[in-house]
């Protein structure tokens, strides 16, 4: 590799490097913008919302990790999640379904993307748009009166599979750990939160 060739190789890759921190920066904002949203325009305490919350996927010999940027919970029940991007959300919104459906023994109602301008609000269970825009994000009483009476059914098992690979396909690397499996690195205990920017 001649010196031209490896400047200009370096260029790309600090571009690269900077344009990740950017992104990075902005989904950070965007965490932040929906945490205001929850606590101050749609009446949720503290104590209904978690943050960065992490999850395994099992797929196959492998245990995987993915996450999403925020868990609403109510009456025990985990009834919204939301996924948070700095670039469109159009392409997210398949991501955040498939998190919606792998996330528990049984499909969280609603699941939320958002980026720094809008949200798109899905069905969990159907994949269908119920909304676009921040104010169609329900408020803690809407949310309620939404799953109230729901029958909320486990995915169906032939289904699921293909909804794991679809979340960790859009996954970014660093929210996707194998731990287990062959050649994977075995963790005895899996934290069940923890900070988490797959953005």
């Amino acid at each position: 590799m001649n010196d031209e060739t490896a400047t200009r190789q370096n260029k790309i890759l600090s571009i690269l490097q900077q344009e990740i921190e950017d992104g990075e920066e902005m989904t950070a904002a965007v965490r932040k913008l929906a945490e205001a949203i929850l606590l101050e325009d749609k009446g949720f305490a503290p104590e209904d919302i978690r943050k960065n919350v992490t999850f395994n996927v099992i797929l196959e010999a492998e245990t995987v990790q993915s996450c999403v940027d925020f868990l609403v919970s109510m009456e025990q029940q985990d009834v919204m999640v939301i996924k948070c991007a700095a670039g469109s959300i159009a392409s997210r919104e398949r991501q955040v379904v498939a998190a919606a459906r792998v996330f528990g023994e049984r499909p969280v109602p609603v699941a939320v993307v958002m980026d720094p301008v809008s949200a798109v609000v899905l069905d969990g269970v159907r994949g269908t748009v119920l909304g676009e825009g921040f104010d169609a994000i329900p408020t803690k009483k809407q949310l309620s009166a939404m799953v109230k009476g729901r029958e909320i059914k486990p995915f169906p098992p032939e289904k699921i599979e293909r909804e794991k690979r679809i979340l960790l396909a859009f996954d970014a690397l660093r929210c996707s750990i194998p731990k287990g499996g062959e050649g994977g690195v075995r963790l005895d205990t899996i934290p069940d939160e923890k900070s988490c920017s797959c953005g």
